[in-house]
């Protein structure tokens, strides 16, 4: 009994945080004109992958921290990008991505 009651005192204490992780899923991504700059695949444990446009893609990973965002690797690093994430009541999420230089990149 004791050791069910642990159990579920971990889980009622984890799943606050847990949820907090960006959830997996394919998005798609413009800069901040508006235009299409391709495709974010976000995988469990932060493993994420980026196809763009123009043809060229990469994978990396991310790391999370309630709403923050942070690349850790891949192409969303090499560009300086840092960002936050939001999903609504109806479970849509959305990525806003800003760099050091002022780039915007919206996922959704």
């Amino acid at each position: 009994m004791r050791l069910l009651l642990a159990a579920v005192a971990v889980t009622l204490v984890a799943s606050p945080a847990l949820a907090q992780f960006p959830p997996p899923g394919v998005y798609a991504c413009v800069d901040g004109a508006g235009a299409a700059l391709g495709e974010l695949s976000l995988f469990v444990a932060g493993d994420y992958a980026l196809a763009r446009t123009d043809g060229s893609s990469g994978k990396g990973q991310v790391a999370s921290a309630g709403t923050d965002v942070n690349p850790l690797s891949g192409p969303l690093k090499e560009m300086g990008l840092t960002g936050v994430f939001g999903t609504d009541e109806a479970g849509n999420t959305v990525f806003r991505f800003v760099g050091a230089d002022g780039v915007v990149v919206e996922c959704r």
